[in-house]
């Protein structure tokens, strides 16, 4: 969402410096030049942000990037000799549905809403309890698909939500406070794990300017892959 709503965090290279190079082409080529009062009319300039697949633009899509990130898991006995503050897992959910070019529903992912509501289970707990989340937002509707899939918000209704604030950092529900997918890019293998010290930072205190206000006991990271094919949800806790 955070990335959503600055859209400037899309990019790995300046609205500026794209827009730039965009005029230096045109008068290389002796063609007019783009005619871009701000700097968000770039995303609406047919050549610089093409449509890959209606409705959705090259900036619509997530880069894959190269990254890495890491975290040590142990047993809850020996969480004490590690950190003062660990953050545990109390609930896992992982599901599996047709490849995605089998389904008759494309506004939602029939594994996600099943690895959510087995990690809830598990978890005791219910998805109005958890404070924050990290989600797969592969392309710019992603992110409110998933929102939904994890019963955050009724289907149908996720837009609205991003619309009114509520998945900001400052929002009732913030959903991925990192940027996502979509601003940090996406590492694929690393991916899910980045999305978990996101939460663990969050949890701790520890996000830096990124850190949401009040009090964060219960957090979500739901990670998608196979077409939609496969989910994990994961719930952590801090005591």
């Amino acid at each position: 969402a955070n990335g959503a709503l600055n859209p400037k965090a899309q990019f790995s290279m300046t609205i500026q410096e794209i827009m730039s190079k965009r005029i230096a082409a045109a008068e290389q080529n002796g063609k007019p030049l783009p005619k871009w009062e701000g700097e968000m009319d770039f995303l609406h300039d047919n050549a610089s942000n093409p449509v890959i697949a209606w409705p959705l633009r090259l900036f619509d899509c997530t880069p894959i990037s190269d990254g890495g990130a890491c975290i040590l898991l142990t047993t809850e006995e020996r969480a004490a000799e590690f950190s003062d503050k660990p953050i545990f897992i109390i609930g896992s959910g992982q599901a599996s549905d047709y490849p995605l070019a089998e389904h008759t529903d494309l506004a939602g992912f029939q594994a996600g809403r099943l690895a959510a509501q087995a990690a809830y289970e598990m978890a005791g707990v219910r998805a109005s309890d958890i404070r924050l989340a990290e989600v797969h937002d592969c392309f710019t509707i992603a992110e409110i698909v998933a929102s939904e899939d994890i019963g955050f918000f009724e289907p149908g209704t996720g837009f609205r939500m991003v619309e009114d604030g509520v998945t900001a950092r400052d929002g009732a529900r913030p959903i991925n406070t990192s940027g996502g997918l979509k601003t940090k890019g996406h590492p694929v293998g690393a991916t899910g794990v980045a999305q978990v010290v996101e939460v663990w930072e969050q949890m701790r205190g520890e996000a830096g300017g990124r850190q949401v206000k009040g009090d964060i006991p219960l957090a979500l990271t739901h990670n998608l892959g196979g077409t939609g094919a496969s989910c994990v949800v994961h719930i952590f806790e801090r005591r």
